[in-house]
């Protein structure tokens, strides 16, 4: 095996994140190489901690191993002016604050980014809110579902005769982090040219805006206003495009274009409806898709799912299964490219975890250390790097600073 890229290896990162959205950014950055510190509440630590714990005496949960590989772990009680000043002691050796906090928080601490550029005038802020810095909503508390009502997700998800449906997947903590740590690579390459630290601040509802982009098309550019389709694209605009039944699940078949279209009704035995005025062009498939939904449903419902992935995908017409999440967290092509290892957690023992999806070189990214335990690394850096002895720790420790 290669020695792993490491491109941010000389960077050492105090993460101040907690649940989903900030800890899955700075997991990016810890597999990167970065030097990830997770700042915690000595009291509870990292909110997600205790999250989806099979009991209670169970000491963490599988989240929470999930979004914390590649990390260590001190407490510190950044709520008394003790534990402030020793945070701004280890920011004098780091590279990069991040926090998750609600607009304002670490302004109210006297930890904001002008007070911790005054500490080391090199160090990069990164911030990620549900609405922004600045704005009426700023100060508005923000979790996953929230924001994807308020983004509009939630309006054009699920069947037209349904309710809004929020989507099954945590979307806007993930955008949100994908693009938190888009921007803190960009503010690294920025202090390489400066030598000057900077802020960088982005909004999960921002984050989720770009995952619109087809259903702003379709109400603004074609004037579509039935936006909520179920499975299908927007307004019906691609069509076929639908979840249909197998004879052992599910299959999602995209055909839209006409080339494709005539595909799959020779592949269906039925070369007629390739020709016929009613669905020879994509407009006329789209007016009559309740019926092209049907025939196709039909025709898919005889036959299993992997035998329609074999005959359509081999006949340059797509289809994916519908995958249960065991056949996901099993799937022989994740687990061959290195996306999904297996991994002997010290609290959780033998678990499956998903690693980065960035690669270097073709190279999987692997976690160099599980989840650690609370302040599992208290002493390495407050002892061994902070010059604290071991008397002064023992004291902030019953004195609750850590």
């Amino acid at each position: 095996m290669n020695r792993p890229i490491l491109p941010l290896e000389d960077i050492r990162v105090l993460d101040l994140t907690h649940f989903v959205n900030g800890p899955y950014a700075t997991m990016l950055l810890g597999h990167m190489g970065a030097d990830v510190i997770k700042v915690e509440s000595p009291k509870w630590g990292d909110g997600m901690r205790p999250g989806y714990r099979r009991t209670a005496e169970q000491p963490i949960g599988l989240a929470f191993a999930l979004m914390n590989s590649n990390k260590r772990s001190i407490t510190l009680n950044l709520k008394s002016d003790e534990g402030r000043d020793i945070f701004k002691r280890l920011v004098r050796n780091a590279d990069l604050v991040v926090e998750n906090y609600e607009a304002g928080t670490m302004e109210r601490m006297g930890l904001s980014y002008e007070m911790l550029h005054e500490v080391n005038p090199r160090i990069i802020y990164a911030n990620s809110t549900g609405y922004g810095q600045t704005g009426p909503n700023r100060n508005l508390p923000a979790f996953d579902p929230i924001v994807q009502a308020m983004t509009g997700v939630m309006a054009v998800t699920g069947r037209p005769e349904d309710p809004p449906l929020k989507a099954g997947a945590i979307m806007a903590d993930v955008l949100g982090a994908t693009h938190l740590c888009a921007g803190i690579l960009g503010a690294i390459r920025q202090r390489d040219r400066t030598g000057e630290g900077l802020m960088v601040e982005i909004s999960m509802q921002e984050a989720v805006l770009p995952s619109m982009v087809s259903h702003i098309s379709a109400y603004y550019g074609m004037g579509l206003r039935q936006l909520r389709e179920g499975n299908r694209g927007s307004g019906g605009v691609i069509t076929p495009a639908n979840a249909y039944p197998a004879s052992d699940g599910w299959v999602v078949i995209l055909a839209a274009d006409n080339h494709r279209w005539r595909k799959l009704c020779l592949i269906m035995g039925r070369p007629e409806l390739g020709e016929d005025s009613r669905y020879a062009k994509l407009s006329g498939r789209s007016r009559h898709r309740d019926e092209i939904d049907a025939i196709i449903g039909e025709w898919t419902s005889t036959r299993t799912r992997g035998e329609l992935m074999e005959l359509l995908n081999g006949n340059d017409v797509i289809c994916g299964v519908v995958k249960e999440l065991p056949e996901v967290m099993s799937d022989p092509h994740l687990l061959q490219r290195g996306a999904l290892q297996q991994l002997d957690h010290p609290q959780l023992g033998p678990i499956t975890i998903f690693t980065s999806p960035v690669r270097f070189n073709g190279e999987p990214s692997r976690p160099r250390s599980p989840s650690p335990a609370l302040g599992a690394d208290n002493e390495r850096v407050y002892c061994g790097e902070l010059g604290i002895s071991a008397e002064e720790l023992a004291t902030l420790r019953e004195r609750k600073i850590i």
